[in-house]
């Protein structure tokens, strides 16, 4: 049987949902494969590629304090005689620093160790470089390589052929991780030089190329942050503050939770009045809202991890 208690602390909810009718969702989603170009006219069916070099894929999770991660750009090469290739990667110099080159040959500069160095013919031209605000950038790192002008030379059809080697120093990473994107008209080498933009060069019989079909950006996840569900205000214990904070952020723009999966508190992947009355329910006794009740559970991950669309960027309390 309710109490009284516990009725009147719906009786309030539900009359701040019906006076003010709002309901609210964060999310942060990224994918870190994209479809670039649509169009048999203007695009290639080769791609790039970006691979962290600790786990030979796209996405990595970072288990600790890392220094520097090293990365290798591909061009996964589907067209016969890609002679050459120009893009931009761009990335959060908050979270990362793109450092310089370790390569000690100038003449084959970001080329230096990759499979693109094998098949360059003199005379070629490279133009590699990390840019920022100094040259009017956002901040990132370009390259613009033709493998001959003379002669013929060509990446090998059907495999993964590795166009540049990248160092990044780590800096903060937020809880929602980090990028490191393939983009085009965003990243310039001196503040009146035009943008660059996304292409692969293609020669040979109806040669032209084209942009890729599809690139494949990096990712920097942070492993998923323990929170106690119910508890939005990271106090260690669900009180009854939780609720009224939970819907002072909602309806009348106060602090918002720092861990959004704490503030979920019926874990449905949506935050609304349900949570804030799932707490109180908790807390008070009575018939909670449908849906699934994991408020009051100890310290642990979001089994959905971003999954949901909800995050947590931060919680001291586990």
């Amino acid at each position: 049987m309710n109490s009284p208690r516990a009725s009147i602390a719906r009786g309030l909810c539900l009359l701040v949902f019906l006076v003010i009718s709002g309901a609210c969702a964060s999310s942060f989603a990224q994918d870190h494969a994209e479809i670039f170009c649509e169009g048999e006219d203007s695009c290639v069916p080769d791609s790039f590629v970006f691979r962290w070099d600790e786990n030979g894929e796209s996405v990595l999770v970072l288990d600790g304090e890392e220094g520097e991660l090293a990365a290798t750009v591909f061009l996964d090469t589907r067209s016969d005689m890609v002679m050459g290739w120009f893009y931009g990667l761009r990335h959060d110099p908050a979270a990362l620093t793109l450092l310089g080159n370790e390569c000690g040959e100038e003449r084959i500069g970001f080329l230096c160790g990759t499979d693109a160095a094998e098949y360059v013919v003199e005379p070629f031209y490279n133009h590699s470089a990390v840019v920022g605000e100094a040259e009017g950038s956002e901040a990132g790192f370009i390259s613009a390589v033709i493998l001959s002008f003379v002669a013929p030379a060509h990446l090998p059809a059907g495999r993964l052929n590795s166009i540049a080697k990248l160092t990044y120093r780590v800096g903060t990473v937020p809880g929602t991780g980090t990028m490191v994107r393939f983009v085009a008209d965003e990243l310039r080498t001196l503040p009146e030089s035009p943008t660059v933009g996304v292409v692969i060069e293609v020669g040979g019989d109806g040669g032209g190329g084209g942009s890729p079909q599809t690139v494949v950006h990096g990712r920097l996840e942070v492993p998923f942050v323990a929170f106690r569900r119910g508890d939005v205000n990271d106090s260690g214990a669900l009180e009854v503050t939780d609720a009224i904070n939970f819907l002072t952020w909602m309806f009348l723009g106060g602090p918002a939770p720092a861990c959004m999966d704490a503030a979920d508190a019926d874990n449905n992947g949506r935050l609304g009045l349900s949570d804030a009355i799932n707490v109180l329910v908790f807390l008070f006794g009575g018939d909670a809202p449908p849906g699934p009740a994991t408020v009051g559970g100890g310290c642990e991950a979001d089994p959905e991890g971003d999954d949901d669309g909800l995050l947590c960027e931060s919680y001291t309390n586990c």
